[in-house]
């Protein structure tokens, strides 16, 4: 297709399972020094940040483009330049109200994840918040998931962010100009010509896989593993079907504290983390009745491979069991690591990764009209965790120390539950979002999933 690029079939099948007025978005919660982001008359810097993103934006191709939906849902939606592009729809500015303490940051960020971003822009938005009691500026980064995954995200993040408070100014980039906008006839023409060359591929490559014996051999063991072992999720408290409002909690713990201990116990952080939010799902789930402890619940782990520069999901993920049944934090952290390991050698993932095949096999009208209600009704997972690699070192926006990062990641289908860690500097950033018709309690989860961090940790060899 002339000027334009299919969604990815990751991308395309992320669009049409949620509906528009839920969201699947992603972001963080960033915290700065407030002094270099005022004026002199005390005023946040919002046309110096908007002239920053400006000059960075060339290094994050997504940011300009929008999602356009071909005629008939003849094939997956294609990006295409926003010939009205126009930072001041995408970088805001705000003010809590008093007393601009962690309740009214909490507030105004659960307020803006239950609104959509705009399908007629970029799906992507900036906030700067003034107004804390601190004298901080928070800044809140969000875009829907079919932009970027957590990685992605990461990466563009980072292409706002300077490694110095006072760095050397970057060349000029080259002027942008918006690729004109095809016609729908042409873009209806090149996407059924792109979708048959797609089905044609899978084809193909199932017909590989026929006459290959050992991939015959795998395949048949997969769908064979999948008929005599159903991975189906228990009933929790955590698992509902998701609405349109959002609340978002966060907290951080000691990484180097996290560390030593998947040093001294061989194993990973994303291990600690999964053993952690086992211990804080097993207190809540005690407080539930039937049989809930004697069945693992199932998380979800993403699995990224940002190797698209232009940003997107490149990413498969694998589905664990969590040990709710074991009480000492030591052996939770054992049977973690053993199922982790199992899950990540087990080639479950590339299984998962074709599931997004179907979005060039069956009419795209079709899964838009099916897909959310599925999803909805999903029995194999009941929350899902991310834990992303930060920066070790000081990061900056225009002279002002980044302090705190905290990962958002709204919940989709009946997953109402998603917990993000993200490292900077010393400490692990956690942020928890939920659906809060869903989960009752989340101040009481994080703050099991704290002391349950807290107390892992204390596992450490000295």
């Amino acid at each position: 297709m002339h000027d334009v690029e299919p969604l990815s079939p990751e991308d395309a099948t992320l669009l049409c399972a949620t509906p528009p007025e839920a969201q699947l978005q992603i972001g963080a919660l960033c915290r700065f020094e407030g002094g270099p982001l005022r004026n002199t008359d005390g005023g946040l810097r919002l046309d110096d940040l908007r002239d920053h993103v400006a000059a960075c934006i060339h290094l994050i191709p997504r940011f300009r483009q929008r999602v356009r939906h071909v005629p008939f849902g003849l094939a997956r939606p294609v990006w295409i330049d926003d010939v009205d592009f126009d930072l001041s729809h995408h970088v805001h500015d705000a003010v809590l109200p008093a007393p601009g303490g962690p309740a009214e940051l909490r507030r105004f960020v659960a307020d803006l994840l239950g609104r959509p971003l705009d399908p007629d822009h970029p799906l992507w938005d900036l906030w700067l918040i003034d107004g804390l009691d601190d004298g901080n500026v928070a800044v809140v980064l969000r875009a829907h998931h079919v932009v970027a995954d957590g990685l992605s995200l990461l990466r563009a993040a980072t292409a706002l962010l300077d490694f110095d408070a006072d760095p050397s100014p970057d060349p000029p980039p080259d002027p942008w100009t918006a690729a004109s906008e095809p016609c729908p006839a042409a873009l209806a023409i090149g996407a059924l010509a792109h979708r048959r060359r797609r089905q044609l591929e899978l084809l193909v490559d199932a017909g590989r896989a026929v006459l290959d014996p050992r991939r015959s051999l795998s395949l048949a063991t997969s769908v064979l593993t999948g008929v005599t072992a159903p991975p189906t999720a228990p009933r929790t408290a955590l698992t509902g079907r998701v609405g349109t409002r959002r609340d978002f909690l966060w907290a951080s713990v000691s990484l180097e504290s996290m560390h030593r201990l998947a040093r001294s116990r061989g194993v990973t952080i994303n291990d600690v983390v999964l053993a952690a939010v086992t211990g804080a799902l097993r207190r809540n789930m005690g407080d539930e009745p039937g049989p809930s402890m004697n069945r693992a619940p199932k998380v979800l782990v993403p699995i990224g491979d940002a190797a698209d520069g232009h940003g997107g999901n490149r990413f498969s993920f694998v589905v664990a069991g969590l040990p709710v049944h074991l009480e000492d934090p030591g052996a939770v952290l054992d049977h973690v690591h053993r199922e982790m390991s199992t899950r990540k050698t087990s080639g479950q993932a590339r299984r998962m990764l074709r599931l997004f095949s179907v979005v060039d096999l069956l009419p795209v009208p079709l899964l838009r009209a099916t897909a959310p209600g599925v999803l909805a009704r999903q029995p194999l997972v009941n929350l899902a965790v991310t834990d992303l690699p930060g920066s070790e070192a000081s990061l900056y926006l225009l002279g002002s120390r980044l302090l705190a990062m905290h990962p958002i990641v709204s919940g989709v289908g009946n997953i109402a539950c998603i917990v993000g860690v993200l490292s900077y500097g010393d400490r692990l950033g956690i942020g928890l979002t939920v659906d809060p018709d869903v989960v009752r309690d989340p101040d009481r989860f994080m703050a099991d999933l704290v002391g349950a961090s807290n107390e892992l940790c204390g596992l450490a060899a000295p």
